[in-house]
């Protein structure tokens, strides 16, 4: 079953839902145990390996601010001896930090929506934490625009704290890159929230999606950033203006390409998610599905529509 929804009471059941959709749906269970107060996941699919923690009032790593839900973390391997946060070929920063993206804000009873796809790879999960508040975290790969090594991905809310949902300013909008709604790939904030694994120009490990300051030491952009800037700082403000269209009502969706940096300080096209794009949500309401030709969709609003995020929403490939 490549869909699923249910409820879950807290955030090690909701990572338990998590691991069995994603064993039905072709990952390997390399770990599932406890780890401190919550519960640790190790998933394997061909060549990439994810590593995903429930935690309860706890700290990604010292320095960030606690949190309550899921964390979620990209590696190259893994390691029986060694925990969900010490694994080979991590999303680390140049001083060996270990950073990553999750789910959070999960405090209470949630209503979940687990959606699996394949060619590429991607597995979703959407969690209504919240009456009208929705967030995300998802991994898989891309659709690379070319044949090099690399292309998987680990995408969630800013790993250090959930104040992109908490700030009563969190719209796309409203500031350079601090502040923005939670939608996947988003670079506004400054520090990033998703992962990209590339091997370019010597270096060989994950690319953070942000502003500036990459947690990995290497940064890439995606749709949004600069949202208060000219055109030139965000390859989604003019794709926003014409949406939905005002002719027939019909919001297009975009995929959420990715660029990577390269060492002249330009950006390359490196891939985009075919399964996963930006939609304004304006004429839909949240996990609504909708066709598209033989294609079906389900939306979500990027944190709360009409609230947070106003009309900015993304929508997931739906297959039943």
């Amino acid at each position: 079953m490549a869909y699923l929804t249910g409820s879950a009471t807290g955030p090690s059941q909701l990572l338990d839902a998590l691991r069995v959709f994603a064993v039905a749906n072709g990952w390997t269970e390399l770990r599932w145990g406890a780890s401190g107060p919550g519960q640790q996941l190790s998933l394997q699919k061909g060549a990439q390996f994810v590593h995903l923690r429930s935690a309860v009032n706890e700290a990604l790593r010292p320095g960030y601010q606690a949190v309550t839900g899921i964390f979620l973390v990209g590696a190259d391997g893994f390691d029986t001896a060694q925990p969900w946060n010490n694994q080979p070929g991590m999303t680390r920063g140049p001083n060996n930090q270990l950073e990553g993206c999750g789910l959070y804000e999960v405090v209470g009873p949630c209503t979940y929506h687990l959606l699996s796809v394949e060619n590429p790879t991607q597995l979703t999960m959407v969690a209504e934490v919240a009456p009208g508040v929705y967030h995300h975290l998802a991994f898989g790969q891309l659709t690379k625009h070319g044949s090099y090594p690399g292309g998987a991905f680990v995408s969630g809310a800013f790993g250090p704290s959930d104040s992109i949902y908490t700030n009563t300013n969190d719209f796309v909008f409203a500031y350079r890159q601090d502040h923005h709604c939670g939608l996947p790939f988003n670079d506004f904030k400054s520090y990033g929230g998703s992962f990209v694994r590339v091997q370019i120009d010597g270096f060989d490990g994950w690319f953070s999606i942000c502003h500036n300051h990459p947690l990995t030491g290497k940064r890439a952009k995606s749709t949004w950033e600069d949202g208060t800037g000219g055109p030139r700082e965000s390859l989604a403000r003019y794709w926003w203006a014409h949406a939905p269209n005002t002719l027939n009502g019909v919001a297009p969706m975009q995929p959420f390409y990715v660029f990577i940096e390269r060492p002249d300080g330009y950006f390359s096209p490196f891939g985009h998610t075919p399964h996963l794009r930006y939609l304004n949500i304006q004429h839909y309401t949240a996990a609504e599905a909708f066709s598209i030709g033989r294609e079906e969709w389900m939306a979500f609003p990027g944190h709360s529509k009409n609230g947070k995020s106003g009309a900015h929403g993304y929508a997931v490939r739906l297959v039943r």
